[in-house]
């Protein structure tokens, strides 16, 4: 009897000593595979109980924050994630459990979710009391009142809108419309990704656009980087340009004849600068690189369009392929962050900046806001000279010529404001474009790029890039 019983026992005591190696296993060795399986509940759990950082603006406002929900099984509370300013989705993008995120909340996930600043103790110290990770607050530099404007400003209208600081290129204002609300993304996701209107698509860093009469800034530079071969004779200046059946005419009727280079570019008149993309396609090529046109910018890790597919000018053997790129109708295709980026360089007496749209982060239990590392590296597109020259044209095409429409009553009148205004014909679609900035008294300048899709004139786009550069200037001056 006692034989069996010691039988029994040291069956026990194996079955014991498999149970807990097998426990050991899987809560040790395993245990972050274990954990890290898509069907386990307790992964989606702990996902749903991270309070994630809040996105602020420049000025503090809340533009995405954590808020408890419901209790979970473990007792712990889930977070809900709230987006209290509608202007500014395109700027924070969305979270979500079931379809990822996008824009600053894809771009810095890890530093919101808690996990850069997650040392060993800590993450032992939230096991050891069943207490969630909480993240990093995050400010950015964009200014929710622009946000509004803007959106106030399109309206029902597709389009983007991009503003920012120079020199030292700080992001005011990342707008792109239509807007979704990410407050209800997992209900409408399906609504959202058969719209044909792709509301989910960010414009202002991922939309591709012709950039159409707006290049004419790009050859321009080109000209005046070349004296020896700018055209002397100007009489067809004016004259209607003829492309795949369109009429391309100037942007601004005068009666007055055209005087020089500088006016034709205020009026946006197409056929010199098409006429100089022909003959001289070398040096179009340059400057259409060196404005950084072929190459997608950087900023603090957004989600960017694809990279540019365009064949250089020199590679083109029709004079018509090459007249197609020289009026912005061919295979180039820019962001209206690019051309944001190409204003700076003008405004900035030929060197483009580099944007960043992060300011600083703030860890938990923390009142100290640590700046977030950015390049301060500017690169030279053109000579002082030369962006000199293309301000006056500018300058004029907001007094006299194409871009009247930016200059609006609401503009401060210690600010000077440089406009050009564009027209890309995209199929049965003509879209509008405004590149434009003012100097400010301090020094500073404010650059923007508009992009107003499926225009009836190209004034819209002038005009609503007017009301925010405007509004810019007014939020400045009162900083």
């Amino acid at each position: 009897m006692s034989k069996r019983l010691h039988n029994i026992a040291i069956g026990m005591l194996i079955a014991f000593l498999i149970t807990a190696l097998h426990l050991t296993f899987w809560s040790a060795i395993e245990r972050d595979a274990l954990r890290a399986r898509a069907d386990n509940p307790r992964r989606l759990e702990d996902e749903r109980a991270i309070v994630r950082g809040s996105i602020v603006d420049r000025n503090s406002v809340a533009l995405a924050r954590s808020e408890p929900s419901v209790r979970l099984p473990s007792g712990r509370m889930a977070q809900r994630r709230v987006y209290p300013q509608p202007s500014a989705f395109s700027v924070t993008g969305y979270y979500s459990l079931i379809y990822g995120s996008s824009g600053a909340e894809f771009a810095f996930d890890r530093a919101l979710r808690g996990a850069e600043h997650m040392d060993l103790w800590s993450a032992v110290l939230n096991e050891a009391l069943n207490r969630p990770p909480r993240g990093a607050d995050l400010r950015l530099t964009v200014d929710a009142h622009l946000q509004a404007i803007a959106a106030a400003a399109f309206g029902d209208r597709r389009g983007a809108a991009v503003l920012l600081e120079v020199p030292s290129g700080a992001i005011w204002a990342l707008y792109s419309a239509p807007l979704y609300d990410p407050n209800t993304l997992d209900a409408d996701w399906e609504r959202l990704r058969n719209d044909p209107n792709a509301p989910l698509l960010n414009r202002a860093l991922q939309g591709v656009y012709q950039p159409g009469s707006a290049l004419q800034l790009i050859i321009y530079a080109a000209m005046l980087a070349n004296p020896a071969l700018q055209p002397s004779d100007l009489a067809s200046a004016t004259a209607p340009l003829s492309l795949d059946g369109a009429v391309v005419p100037c942007l601004a009727e005068s009666p007055l004849p055209l005087e020089s280079l500088q006016s034709a570019l205020a009026r946006s008149c197409p056929s010199l600068f098409a006429e100089f993309a022909v003959q001289y396609p070398a040096e179009v090529q340059e400057k259409i690189e060196a404005f950084g046109l072929l190459s997608l910018p950087r900023l603090n890790g957004y989600p960017m369009a694809a990279e540019p597919r365009f064949r250089p000018l020199q590679a083109l053997s029709e004079p018509a392929e090459r007249l197609r790129e020289g009026v912005g109708q061919g295979s180039l295709t820019v962001t209206p962050l690019q051309m944001a980026l190409v204003a700076s360089g003008i405004a900035n007496y030929g060197n483009i900046v580099a944007p960043y749209i992060a300011e600083a982060l703030r860890a938990p239990d923390s009142e100290q806001w640590t700046p977030v590392p950015r390049s301060q590296l500017e690169r030279a597109a053109i000579t002082r000279e030369a962006a000199e020259q293309l301000r006056a044209a500018m300058r004029e095409a907001t007094l006299s010529g194409a871009a009247q429409a930016a200059r609006l009553p609401e503009l401060p009148p210690e600010v000077t404001l440089y406009a050009h205004l564009g027209l890309a014909f995209s199929g049965a679609r003509q879209d509008g474009w405004l590149i434009g900035f003012v100097d400010l008294p301090d020094g500073r300048a404010l650059a923007a790029a508009v992009l107003v899709e499926s225009v009836a004139e190209a004034q819209t786009a002038a005009r609503i890039g007017g009301q925010l550069l405007a509004a810019a200037a007014r939020r400045a001056l009162q900083n």
